[in-house]
């Protein structure tokens, strides 16, 4: 694991060089071409590229997970700046994008990066598709893998929800948020609800205490025994 110093440093400049990609991308596309009010709010408010969460999951991963055993798929991966961050660190990262305006963006972003790093590049690779069914058949969703889902507020029908959940258990870890995990649930019994789901299909769900405000957290593994 690289020194948390230099980590530190490489997240800091990644921050401020995907901050001026994302705001040249906003005076020449405009927010609706796949940057939409979500980014277009982190630019013009925030003034940074990497959010309260996308700092969080990635400070949680590096503490958690080895470098060169472990593989990373982002579900829902949006511009892609969390997917970039780990891969910066030194993980193999995929990133899964089904919107087709943030995928185009995404792929910009990506060949941004490309210029600058072409080592963090390699380590990092996009599908376009509807998570799991775009990874049927490859080796993506294994023992090995780490899975992450961020902001994925969108609500979901019934049937994709099935689908995703059940997908779950092959990966030997899950983080998700229950609030934004295929629908919104801004209350404690919508989320409990989830929680309660997750362990009718085997599932063991333990809250990340460094979760951000507003964001609800999980380390989600198939239970033993």
């Amino acid at each position: 694991m690289p020194p948390l110093a230099t980590t530190t440093r490489n997240l800091s400049f990644l921050d401020g060089y995907l901050y001026r990609v994302m705001v040249d991308l906003l005076k020449s596309e405009g927010a609706s071409a796949g940057l939409y009010a979500f980014y277009e709010d982190r630019i013009e408010n925030e003034g940074r590229a990497l959010s309260l969460y996308d700092r969080a999951i990635f400070d949680y991963v590096l503490a958690n997970f080895d470098l060169v055993g472990r593989q990373i798929v982002h579900a829902g991966i949006g511009l892609g700046t969390l997917a970039l961050a780990l891969a910066t660190a030194g993980y193999r990262v995929t990133g899964i994008e089904q919107d087709e305006q943030r995928f185009r963006i995404a792929t910009r972003v990506q060949g941004a990066v490309r210029d600058a790093w072409p080592s963090v590049a390699e380590r990092y690779a996009i599908v376009a598709g509807e998570f799991p069914t775009v990874l049927g058949g490859t080796a993506l969703l294994g023992p090995d893998t780490v899975l992450i889902f961020t902001n994925c507020g969108a609500t979901w029908p019934e049937e994709l929800t099935a689908r995703v959940i059940a997908s779950l258990a092959s990966c030997g870890d899950v983080i998700l948020d229950t609030r934004l995990f295929g629908q919104v649930r801004n209350s404690p019994d919508e989320r409990r609800q989830l929680l309660d789901r997750l362990r009718t299909q085997g599932m063991a769900a333990v809250p990340i205490p460094t979760s951000p405000p507003d964001s609800y957290y999980h380390h989600v593994k198939k239970r033993l025994g």
